[in-house]
C-alpha cells in the first residue's frame, strides 16, 4: 500500500545523510533555515493572536495556530533540515538497512543542533529588532512559555508524542498525493490540530523559549524550566514520529507470512483413492 512511499523516504533520508557525511557545514545550514523559519511562523502566529487575547476572544488559540503551517511549508519547499521530522526519515531508513542506527543518531544530533543555531541566530536579529521588547510580562507569547515551563514532565512527554505524530503524517501523506495546492493544504491543517490541540513540539518550543527569555520575562521563565520542558519533549517526540510513524508503517509494508492450508495434501490423497478405486 504504501511501499513507493517508504522507497521516498528512504532515498530521502540516504540523501540527508550523503550530506552530512560529504559537507557537514552544508548539513548544518539547512538545520540552521528550518530553526528560522520556525522563528518566523511564531512572531507571525503570536502577534496575530495578541490582537484576540488582549480582548479575551475564544477564537486566540485557534488564531494563533492557523499560521504556525506556514513554518513547515517553508521548511519543506525552502530545503531546510528539521529534527522532529527526521525522527521518521532515518528510522524507517535504518529498518530497511538503508542507512545504519549510527546514521542515524549523528544526523539526529547534528540536525537538532543545527535547529538550535537557527533559532538562536533568527532570536538575536529579533531582539535587534525590537519586535517584542516592548511586550507586558502577560503577552500571549510569555504566557504560553510560562504554561510550557511548569506542566507536568508526563504531560509534556506524552503531548510530544502527540505532535510529531502528527508532524510526520504531515511528511508522509503529501508524499501520496499530487499537486503543490493539496500538499501544502495537508500540512497546513495537521499542524494546525497539533498546535491548536496544546500539543508539544521541541524545536517550536526552543524558539517560544528563547524568543521569551530576549523579551521582559517573569521569574517563572528561567533555565530550569527550559530543560524541564525540552528532556521529555523531545524523548517524546523521537517516539511520536520513530514509533508510531516509522516502526509503525515499516511494520504494515512488511510482507504477510500467511499459513500453509492442508488444500493440496487432502487433495493428493483424494486424487490417490480415486485411482484406487478405478
Amino acid at each position: 500500500m504504501e511501499k513507493e512511499t517508504i522507497e521516498k523516504i528512504c532515498e530521502s533520508a540516504v540523501s540527508k545523510r550523503d550530506l552530512l557525511s560529504t559537507s557537514m557545514p552544508h548539513y548544518l545550514l539547512r538545520a540552521m533555515l528550518a530553526g528560522a523559519y520556525i522563528g518566523f511562523a511564531l512572531v507571525l502566529s503570536f502577534t496575530v493572536g495578541q490582537f484576540f487575547y488582549e480582548v479575551h476572544s475564544p477564537a486566540t488559540y485557534v488564531m494563533t495556530a492557523l499560521f504556525f503551517g506556514i513554518a513547515f511549508i517553508l521548511i519543506v519547499y525552502g530545503g531546510g533540515e528539521l529534527f522532529t521530522s527526521n525522527t521518521m526519515y532515518l528510522t524507517i531508513s535504518s529498518m530497511k538497512k538503508a542507512t545504519s542506527w549510527k546514521d542515524t543518531l549523528l544526523v539526529w544530533v547534528t540536525c537538532y543542533g543545527g535547529n538550535f543555531l537557527g533559532i538562536l541566530l533568527f532570536t538575536l536579529l529579533l531582539y535587534f529588532s525590537g519586535v517584542f521588547q516592548t511586550i507586558r510580562a502577560d503577552h500571549l507569547l510569555l504566557t504560553v512559555a510560562e504554561k510550557k515551563m511548569t506542566l507536568p514532565t508526563s504531560y509534556l512527554f506524552f503531548r510530544a508524542i502527540f505532535a510529531n505524530w502528527l508532524v510526520c503524517l504531515a511528511v508522509w501523506l503529501p508524499l501520496r498525493v499530487k499537486g503543490d495546492t493539496a500538499r501544502m493544504l495537508i500540512m497546513m491543517l495537521l499542524v494546525f490540530t497539533f498546535f491548536t490541540s496544546g500539543y508539544e513540539h521541541s524545536i517550536a518550543n526552543l524558539a517560544v523559549f528563547l524568543i521569551s527569555f530576549t523579551s521582559p520575562h517573569s521569574e517563572v521563565i528561567n533555565l530550569a524550566g527550559f530543560f524541564h520542558n525540552l528532556i521529555p519533549v523531545t524523548l517524546g517526540n523521537i517516539v511520536g514520529g520513530g514509533f508510531f510513524v516509522g516502526v509503525l508503517f515499516f511494520f504494515l509494508n512488511e510482507p504477510i507470512k500467511r499459513k500453509e492450508t492442508q488444500t493440496k495434501p487432502v487433495l493428493i490423497a483424494s486424487t490417490k483413492v480415486f485411482h484406487n478405486k478405478l
